[in-house]
């Protein structure tokens, strides 16, 4: 049975590389970003462990510590502290318990997996070489690839939902969404390290859309933070299909809408060809259905 963690802290650099590395070693991971959206979590999901960052915006670690233990749901949740103070200095700020521990930061993976296997009792290693950051205060990654043991690969970057994003009923207007899968299969292919541009002006390659369509599941409003996940739906001999959810960063799991498109590859004489070798080998780990 998969063991979930929770990992409660605002900095998205050392996030990023914490989820991929737990979830390549089998953990399931959810991620929240301060302390009230990491109460919802923690009683909705009853993780098995959660690490908690103390300082963030609003209100620190430590009064989400206390919410915790008073609360009957996960009164005997693992805690593990991920901070910059001291032991003593933790100590002076709440009252921990049996079920308390303590990483001070920086601290690199291994260290974290290694205290993560003690307290659940695993033994698990990861899959990925992932690096935490050292130090905080520098920007966040624009996108973060998601990888799983065994699993397809995709791509995820966030979008804040602007005025112009939204119609006269105060909900994104339905074609914004097919501008967020063009801006998610962009990025995917940019984080690969092949531009569109480049396919375009030194390889005469073309991806011209030949369908597309989108399902809508809940709407999406004005400033909503919002998820781009994109992978490859079906890479043909001459075509490439892309899919992508487009999921509310505040409720995990919360599919807001679903979006598909098909492209065929031409030549600059606009005739069908084939998917170049090496970006089919580039793109094969990133499909699924």
């Amino acid at each position: 049975m998969s063991r979930t963690i929770l990992v409660v802290d605002d900095d998205v650099t050392l996030v990023a590389p914490l989820k991929d590395g737990l979830e390549s070693a089998g953990y399931r991971v959810a991620v929240a970003f301060d302390s009230a959206q990491g109460l919802l979590l923690a009683q909705e999901l009853r993780p098995d462990l959660i690490i908690l960052d103390f300082y963030m915006p609003g209100a620190d670690g430590g009064a989400l510590y206390d919410r915790l233990r008073d609360s009957p749901l996960t009164s005997g949740t693992p805690v593990v502290f991920s901070t910059g103070m001291t032991l003593e200095e933790l100590k002076g700020k709440i009252k921990p318990g049996a079920k308390t521990f303590f990483l001070r930061k920086p601290v690199g993976f291994s260290g974290v997996l290694s205290v993560v296997n003690q307290v659940l009792g695993e033994d698990r290693k990861a899959i990925t070489n992932a690096t935490l950051p050292s130090t905080a205060g520098t920007p966040p990654p624009r996108a973060v690839v998601k990888r799983s043991p065994g699993k397809p690969k995709f791509h995820e970057f966030q979008v804040r939902v602007t005025y112009a994003d939204t119609d006269k009923a105060g909900i994104i207007y339905y074609a914004n969404y097919l501008k967020y899968l063009e801006q998610g299969r962009t990025e995917l292919l940019r984080s690969l390290g092949v531009r569109y541009r480049d396919l375009e002006v030194q390889r005469k390659l073309f991806l011209p859309a030949v369908s597309a369509r989108c399902e809508y599941l809940a709407p999406s409003r004005y400033d909503d933070l919002l998820i781009i996940r994109t992978w490859i739906a079906e890479l043909g001999r001459a075509s490439i299909s892309f899919s992508c959810e487009v999921v509310d960063s505040e409720f995990v799991g919360k599919v807001v809408a679903r979006v598909h498109s098909r492209h065929a590859v031409v030549t600059d004489l606009w005739r069908p060809t084939r998917v170049p070798p090496d970006l089919r080998v580039l793109l094969a780990p990133y499909v699924q259905p």
